[in-house]
């Protein structure tokens, strides 16, 4: 991961997050995998060791930016927060 940030917008509950070249390569790969293994599959995103989401993956994702939306219950800085602490 290169960055995380929360996304600019209003009202928007979001969180932008930028893969190095080799994180964009990886995330490439897992959303490849989940498109291949059918609509039963999940991609699971793990922040700060907690379970985010499992989100479907209808298309396998290209480029090195991902937009995750956070539930509006959660606040989007804890999420950076635990994205940049690894």
């Amino acid at each position: 991961m290169k960055d995380a940030t929360i996304a600019e917008g209003e009202g928007q509950n979001a969180v932008d997050v930028t893969f190095t070249e080799d994180g964009a390569i990886v995330f490439n790969a897992l959303t490849v995998k989940a498109v291949q293994a059918g609509d039963s599959a999940r991609l699971i995103i793990k922040i700060g060791g907690e379970i985010q989401a499992a989100v479907v993956v209808m298309e396998a994702m290209e480029g090195d930016h991902v937009q995750i939306s956070v539930s509006p219950d959660d606040n989007a800085q804890k999420i950076v927060d635990l994205i940049h602490k690894g």
